[in-house]
């Protein structure tokens, strides 16, 4: 058996604190890294996805703290960008440029092999009023996505689709793990209700997985963004959404892996202050309920 862990929307190098579903507590996250540092340590994972919003401010220096942030953990990482680290071409340079050592090859998007699975980092792009895609927001967006995401879409470009599809031909030997910061899929209905947040999944989600199950090795979609820890299968693949650290319940995903499978689990921190102080009585369901939490893809 060998792990590897995911880890999404940090929110790193911001002082705000806020309300989402829960208590956003962006100034508590110092703490929380060297909890998840001491964590990570006894967990031992060969590597860490981080799967996007990995910084708060849009500054290029806050881009670096962050990086730094995920440096301090000690362990091999992967980064992908967020609505958060990807609404410019500007931020994109810095996104680029602060992670190029991580980077096979100093895209936003990319694919990498360990040991029997080959994982798909994707960068889905900006979808404008008029329906066009972009790599990059309107002008106001990274003002107003610090405070709701109103209106703001998301879907994969088809230059990626098809490289994906490429990739996953070429490759079809190895099992598959798509990683994107955007769902998919929209979250399921147990979570609906009045005052839930819902930031949003790719316009073009479910037509992907339509034809990503023509691949059977592909097995998983990881992603984030919602701060919701989710799990639903959805022709014949397991689309896995983790919740933020700065939020409750403040955790992460352990994938293990074994010969004939994966078993997901979820993480709390070994402190759980952090969670009691995220938490607003009456919304602990975006921990998710059991079948969010676990589960088990056999190969």
């Amino acid at each position: 058996m060998w792990r590897f862990v995911h880890i999404t929307d940090p929110h790193l190098a911001s002082e705000r604190d806020g309300v989402w579903n829960n208590r956003f507590l962006c100034s508590m996250m110092p703490e929380v890294m060297a909890c998840l540092k001491r964590d990570l340590q006894r967990l031992q994972p060969e590597f860490l996805i981080v799967s996007g919003d990995i910084v708060s401010h849009n500054t290029e220096e806050a881009v670096l703290q962050a990086r730094d942030a995920i440096e301090s953990l000690g362990f091999p990482y992967y980064p992908l960008g967020g609505n958060h680290d990807c609404y410019s071409l500007e931020s994109r340079k810095w996104f680029t440029d602060a992670y190029a050592h991580r980077l096979p090859d100093s895209k936003t998007y990319y694919s990498f092999a360990h040991k029997n699975i080959r994982f798909f980092a994707l960068d889905p792009w900006w979808v404008h009023n008029d329906g066009s895609l972009s790599p990059e927001a309107d002008k106001n967006a990274a003002k107003r996505q610090q405070t709701n995401l109103n209106n703001m879409r998301w879907a994969l470009p088809e230059e990626q689709f098809l490289w994906l599809i490429k990739e996953l031909e070429r490759t079809a030997e190895k099992t598959a793990c798509a990683v994107s910061h955007y769902p998919f899929l929209p979250v399921p209905d147990r979570f609906r209700r009045p005052g839930y947040k819902f930031g949003g999944n790719l316009d073009n989600g479910k037509k992907i997985s339509r034809e990503l199950a023509a691949f059977p090795k592909m097995k998983m979609v990881l992603s984030g963004h919602i701060h919701t820890n989710s799990i639903q299968r959805f022709q014949g693949i397991y689309h896995v959404t983790t919740s933020a650290l700065p939020e409750y319940p403040v955790e992460f995903r352990i994938v293990d892996v074994y010969r004939n499978r994966w078993e997901i689990k979820t993480q709390a921190l070994s402190d759980s202050s952090f969670a009691e102080r995220s938490l607003r009585p009456g919304h602990s369901y975006t921990a998710g309920t059991t079948r969010d939490r676990q589960a088990t893809i056999y190969l």
